[in-house]
């Protein structure tokens, strides 16, 4: 795949960098003027929009560049959107409601036309620029749980095309990992990290290979329906 990743106002570096490192080819690297370039969607397969804040994904990327990414994927495209990737691509933001931190705002991509909630794991525990709320969640995936890095992610409510994988810790099992139609396109959305593995745990490589592999289904090229479970 032709990948581009964001690295603009609120990406966080260090979860960018391994991010990248986990990719099979090494993304492009691109900020608010990629998408509004000529012709980028000829030249590119896939969106990655990795962790960090969601607000300043908002106030760089709103109007135009939001309108050509979505018209991107509903023509075929991909989408990878990774915690606060995730929020951002869901119709709703719902996150630390009535605390300090409190984000409750729609947002313009909308691949996911349900509300993104968090921090998961509960309130008055996540700090930006800081691993305090950060914990291992734990995931359901092809009836295996398995361990995942989590900082301030969300969990999804409503109805997508696939729950790819749920809180295996949390009350109600709720959506942790989600994939959504968009047109003739796809989108994956993530509220905790598969892409942050550790030496000698093969499962999380697995769960990130998985999503990749889905993404890289292009329907409307070989007729093939998209799966990612």
């Amino acid at each position: 795949m032709e990948a581009v990743i964001y690295f603009g106002e609120g990406v966080d570096g260090p979860l960018f960098r391994k991010l990248v490192a986990q990719m099979p080819q090494r993304p492009k690297r691109v900020d608010r003027h990629f998408f509004l370039s000529p012709d980028w969607e000829n030249s590119t397969d896939l969106i990655i929009i990795p962790g960090g804040r969601d607000v300043p994904y908002h106030e760089s990327l709103r109007g135009e560049p939001n309108k050509r990414i979505r018209a991107f994927v509903e023509n075929g495209g991909s989408y990878l959107g990774i915690c606060a990737g995730g929020y951002y691509a869901s119709k709703q933001v719902i996150f630390e409601e009535g605390g300090e931190l409190e984000v409750i705002a729609d947002r313009e991509l909308a691949f996911f036309s349900g509300r993104a909630i968090g921090p998961a794991y509960g309130k008055n525990l996540f700090r930006y620029d800081s691993q305090e709320g950060a914990r291992i969640a734990k995931v359901k995936w092809e009836g295996e749980e398995i361990p995942v890095y989590f900082n301030g992610g969300c969990y999804f409510e409503g109805v997508a095309s696939e729950v790819i994988a749920t809180y295996a810790d949390i009350e109600g099992n709720p959506a942790a990992i989600i994939s959504c139609k968009v047109g003739k396109g796809l989108a994956v959305l993530s509220g905790v990290h598969p892409e942050c593995t550790v030496e000698g745990d093969d499962s999380r490589k697995l769960l990130f290979d998985r999503i990749l592999e889905c993404l890289a289904i292009k329907k409307q090229r070989d007729g093939r329906e998209g799966s990612c479970v």
